[in-house]
């Protein structure tokens, strides 16, 4: 079933950004206890989707002069998590969540380099950045984009995993263990797992269908329509150079 069906999710619910605004409405109506519940669970959402690939913008972007990374992320973090206004915001601009939080952190670079006008590489950088119009960082991008679809991958083979072993299917996520993800063949990964080539080629087609339906969920709950999920993997698949 190729990522952006409708069978994603039957097995891996979405959140989609309607997480987000569920928890933004917990904030806007709730008792004050939930409030502060639902504000943390907002941050630490972000901290700990986006903390790494966010590191990897910071460390390849032109303003890697400024500090270090952690402190560059870590100081928009602060700057922009201390009040999720800043998400209710991204909720109504259609964009992306992963280019909305590179944007925001982009541009607390800029400001970080023009409080510091006696760095003058900082300067520079920062006067760079301002004759681009929107601003481009493209190496600081592609080490963004790699790290990000590193994550995606991880946690849709950690949702498989948790959906096939539920369902007591360990010898299918085992065969896709083998091939996917050690490169063993379908021939010597069935004949490990004694089995006839026909049986194993039909377990691993399940699990190679729940990871792409993982990949599409985690997708999706990224932001993407269900009518971009596609492109939105076959992407990924580019940037690691490997079939999903």
């Amino acid at each position: 079933m190729p990522p952006g069906s409708e069978g994603y999710v039957d097995h891996f619910p979405s959140t989609h950004q309607t997480w987000i605004v569920d928890q933004l409405r917990v904030v806007d109506r709730g008792s004050p206890a939930d409030v502060a519940e639902a504000a943390q669970q907002l941050r630490t959402h972000i901290m700990v989707r986006y903390r790494e690939p966010l590191l990897a913008y910071a460390a390849a972007s032109s303003f890697r002069t400024l500090s270090t990374p952690e402190d560059l992320v870590h100081g928009f973090f602060a700057e922009r998590l201390h009040d999720v206004q800043y998400l209710r915001t991204w909720t109504g601009t259609g964009m992306k969540l992963r280019r909305w939080l590179c944007n925001g952190l982009l541009l607390h670079m800029f400001n970080e380099a023009k409080k510091r006008k006696r760095d003058a590489r900082a300067v520079d950088a920062a006067a760079e950045a301002l004759r681009q119009s929107p601003p481009e960082q493209p190496a600081a991008d592609r080490a963004f984009d790699r790290a990000w679809a590193r994550g995606v991958i991880e946690r849709a083979v950690a949702a498989t995993e948790q959906s096939m072993r539920a369902e007591g299917r360990e010898d299918a996520w085992r065969l896709f263990v083998r091939h996917a993800i050690d490169g063993v063949s379908q021939v010597a990964a069935a004949s490990e797992a004694g089995l006839r080539e026909g049986e194993a080629k039909a377990r691993l087609r399940l699990a190679v269908r729940r990871f792409r339906d993982a990949v599409a969920a985690e997708l999706i709950t990224e932001g993407v329509s269900p009518a971009e999920v596609q492109a939105e993997a076959e992407a990924i698949v580019s940037v690691f150079g490997q079939a999903l």
